[in-house]
């Protein structure tokens, strides 16, 4: 898929095809300020990814995007989103 700025898009699931995060896929939560934050599939985990980072992972194929989500399970991960945040994470983000 070719690379548009408006991704990525809270809702949408993006695979992580190579690298650290092989094989999960990324659920697309929130952006803080330069950083993505989603929620990591199956690991359940929420992942900061600095926004140069992530044009560059869609740029060379490591990031692809997948699909967005039927609303009912977006809304399933927001909870579990929810559930997992940390505030630590945040406020280095925002610091």
């Amino acid at each position: 898929m070719i690379f548009s700025r408006k991704h990525p898009k809270p809702g949408y699931v993006y695979a992580i095809t190579k690298g650290t995060y092989l094989g999960e896929l990324f659920v697309s939560m929130e952006k803080i300020k330069n950083e993505h934050i989603f929620l990591s599939l199956p690991e359940m985990k929420i992942r900061a990814v600095p926004e140069d980072k992530f044009e560059l992972g869609i740029k060379t194929g490591i990031i692809d995007i997948v699909e967005k989500l039927p609303r009912r399970i977006y809304g399933v991960c927001r909870k579990q989103y929810s559930k997992n945040l940390n505030p630590n994470l945040i406020k280095s983000i925002t610091a």
